[in-house]
């Protein structure tokens, strides 16, 4: 029983229990070292800085091997792997064609797989796949990796469906890209294009903010002002819409693309009103290297007529004839 003790004028009272006297000479005590701490972490970005595979800029330089008939680089985004929605089809037509035919490169930029997760804000995409996550990943990893091998994939770039396994930690690049010999956008990009005498500068995300549904290339522009004020190409994906624009911005024209998709018969961005369920991508970037001249054709097979009728007349003009008149 403890003793009590007056406090106050009231009389009230307190219990005083006794105090024993305990001691612990093994307890630990922690150290805080903010020094320490801050060399730690110091180095743990130094690690993560060089384990990274993604980069903000990069260079390619093209030797076509017809140096005389311009470039055709597909833009490919937006593929949706997996999914029941998407034409495969017309993707693996238009691939093939990038694989045989000279002059002919890549470009992706984001969205190649679909990659629902049942955590995600949209898992009822679960349902919508085929194949899993990770066949999904793999299917992507192989594709780029053939366009890679044969030096077609000049750079791929990040998309919100690939960014969905970061949830446990992981990044695509990281994990399906990383032997990858092109550059590899993480936040999209800068790809500087030097192909003969000119230089092309292609700035490339899959997706920035000011997205119109009226106006489908004001966020590209916008990336454009707010990022690279240098690019002569601005390309963007996401949206499913498919919009080119030649316009006049500083000292010179410039592209902007919204690369469309090959998921043509997507629900729920029918719902939504993206793209009116898909827009059909696969646009095409002509390049040429003996003047500064870039277009962009509708498709590939667009392409690879032009190539083919410029290849004809390259060829009539090494023999010495006319080309043909049309």
């Amino acid at each position: 029983m403890g003793e009590r003790l007056v406090i106050n004028a009231k009389g009230e009272e307190r219990i005083i229990y006794p105090q024993e006297t305990t001691q612990f000479p093994e307890k630990k005590i922690p150290v805080v070292n903010e020094e320490s701490i801050l060399r730690h972490l110091t180095e743990a970005r130094k690690l993560y800085q060089e384990m990274a595979v993604g980069q903000r800029e990069a260079t390619v330089n093209l030797e076509p091997q017809n140096k005389n008939i311009p470039v055709f680089i597909w833009l490919l985004n937006d593929f949706h792997a997996g999914s029941v929605h998407t034409d495969y089809e017309r993707f693996l037509h238009d691939y093939e064609i990038i694989r045989q035919t000279p002059n002919f490169y890549a470009v992706t930029n984001g969205d190649l797989p679909d990659n629902f997760l049942v955590d995600t804000a949209q898992a009822a995409g679960v349902y919508e796949d085929t194949i899993t996550p990770e066949q999904q990943g793999l299917l992507v990893q192989n594709l780029l990796r053939k366009l890679d091998k044969s030096g077609k994939l000049l750079a791929t770039s990040f998309g919100n469906h690939e960014d969905f396994i970061q949830r446990g930690g992981l990044s695509f690049e990281g994990t399906w890209l990383r032997d990858l010999s092109c550059p590899v956008f993480n936040c999209g990009g800068l790809l500087t294009i030097k192909l003969g005498e000119q230089e092309y500068k292609l700035a490339m995300t899959h997706r920035f903010w000011g997205h119109s549904r009226l106006n489908p290339t004001n966020a590209a522009k916008r990336f454009m002002e707010h990022v690279y004020p240098d690019a002569d190409i601005i390309y963007l994906g996401h949206s499913h819409i498919n919009e080119r624009l030649s316009f006049f911005r500083g000292d010179k024209w410039r592209l902007a693309v919204v690369g469309g998709t090959y998921k043509l018969d997507d629900e729920f961005g029918l719902k939504r009103g993206m793209g009116g369920g898909g827009q059909q991508g696969g646009m095409v970037l002509k390049l040429s290297g003996d003047r500064k001249m870039m277009e962009v054709l509708d498709s590939v097979d667009t392409a690879q007529e032009t190539f083919r009728v410029l290849a004809e007349i390259e060829e009539i003009r090494k023999g010495g004839g006319d080309a043909p008149k049309r």
